[in-house]
């Protein structure tokens, strides 16, 4: 009894098991998303841009990972504000973080800053009073930041190692922008100072550790210093070092033109059976997109913009169409979207053959019983009489009369007697009498015998 219970209970846990996992698998199959692992401080995490809650970490869905592309992307965050490169290097090394990597089909990587910030104590500094152009404190400015750059290097070269550990997706790796921008008012200010001072930093780790990093390892520049150069005012929130919605929009960006330029574009290949003309519908076939959004099409030549609010949903990859004309096919991709336009122009009208009338159906004859002759009865029997002979009738041959031919001359004289007619009606007689003499003679002798 305990065995059957623990086979029906095995039995229900597998059932709710294939349940769960079967909506999960038709989900991806449908929608395919571009899974992005982003890797990095409180930029990556978008900080500051919808003044969270500083005790609620919480990636922003303004943060640019988010952004890439059509903004339809699965992000696995591997990022925390106040991030040093050591300590993200320690974050990817664990069994989590690289669960995520595994699922990657894209990983951005931008870290460093903090190690930066730190090096050269820009509080301290600030709260000192002293002149950033004050020669001892450029040389220990520099002198920190030539230390943080050797731990920049050693831990971007490890962590790069580890993402190729774990996955073959392109890492997109972020130089550092500069937070400050100059002060067109006051050169002398300690905004035109940072300014100065940061553009001086962020070339030179640029120049001598981003760059060569992405090149020895494969990875993929992102020039986000140009990016940002002079237009800190309109990316940067005021009174912050974090990009605002623009700047988070514009790294995005830089990330859509690189995979734009790694992955293939959206190239919409359709086709149908054109080589014979028919009355059928025709079916459109298009080839399978990579992580395609949604496919659409429409009659008539459209644009992109066409298909914003309209648009037949295409399933399967396949649509059919009844009348001859140009229709619109709408791809959308978690990177870009196209539109092709294809001609139909082999249905032909379908002819209708003449309806043959069926003949009225005739009532069938209505055929009479055959009655059956009716059995002839025997006459009954009369004993002692004859039976009735029937009677047979006797041709008479009626001779014609002899003509008398006339000839001229002395007629002869008539000599003719009836002698000849007595002669047989006598004889007759003589056999008729004789008859009855012998039947009655018969009928004597038989009387005789039977006294």
């Amino acid at each position: 009894m305990n065995m059957i219970k623990k086979l029906v209970t095995l039995s229900l846990l597998l059932l709710l098991i294939g349940m769960t996992i079967t909506p999960a698998t038709s989900a991806n199959e449908v929608d395919e998303k571009l899974t992005i692992v982003s890797l990095g401080d409180s930029i990556t995490m978008g900080w500051g841009i919808d003044n969270q809650d500083p005790n609620t970490i919480t990636q922003s869905p303004s943060a640019f990972p988010f952004l890439i592309g059509n903004s339809h992307n699965e992000v696995l965050n591997v990022s925390y504000p106040g991030w040093t490169s050591l300590d993200l290097l320690n974050a990817v090394s664990h069994g989590n973080a690289k669960e995520k990597l595994q699922q990657a089909d894209v990983v951005t990587l931008n870290i460093g800053a903090n190690d930066l910030l730190q090096a050269i104590n820009l509080q301290e500094l600030i709260k000192s009073g002293k002149s950033l152009s004050d020669p001892a404190v450029v040389t220990e400015i520099k002198a920190n930041v030539a230390a943080a750059t050797g731990q920049i290097t050693n831990s971007l070269s490890l962590i790069i190692n580890v993402i190729k550990q774990e996955t073959d997706a392109p890492i997109l790796l972020y130089s550092l922008y500069n937070p400050f921008g100059p002060d067109t008012t006051d050169p002398q200010s300690i905004s035109s100072q940072l300014h100065l001072v940061g553009n001086s930093i962020t070339e030179s780790v640029n120049t001598y550790v981003y760059n060569p990093m992405a090149n020895n390892t494969g990875s993929h520049y992102l020039d986000s210093y140009s990016a940002y150069d002079g237009k800190q005012a309109e990316y940067i929130i005021p009174g912050d070092i974090h990009p605002n919605k623009v700047g988070q929009q514009i790294l995005a960006d830089l990330a859509t033109a690189k995979l734009l330029d790694l992955f293939p574009s959206v190239n919409i290949v359709a086709s149908y059976p054109s080589e014979e003309q028919t009355s059928d519908s025709v079916q459109i076939t298009i080839e399978e997109i990579e992580h395609l959004i949604h496919l659409k099409w429409l009659p008539g030549e459209k644009s992109v913009d066409s298909f914003l609010e309209e648009g037949n949903l295409i399933t399967g990859n396949t649509f059919e169409v009844t009348k001859n004309g140009t229709y619109s096919i709408y791809a959308k991709t978690a990177l870009s979207e196209a539109v092709i336009t294809l001609e139909v122009k082999n249905i032909v009208p379908k002819v209708e053959e003449p309806v043959e009338e069926e003949p009225d159906e005739e009532e069938p004859p209505v055929t009479k019983p055959v009655e059956k002759p009716k059995a002839e009865v025997a006459p009954p029997k009369n004993e002692g009489t004859k039976p009735i002979q029937p009677k047979e009738t006797v041709k008479v041959k009626i001779k014609k009369p002899k003509q008398t031919v006339v000839k001229s001359g002395h007629a002869l004289p008539n000599t003719a007697t009836n002698m000849y007619s007595f002669l047989v009606a006598g004889m007759c007689l003589v056999g008729v009498g004789g008859g009855v003499f012998i039947t009655q003679r018969k009928r004597k002798i038989k009387s005789s015998k039977i006294e």
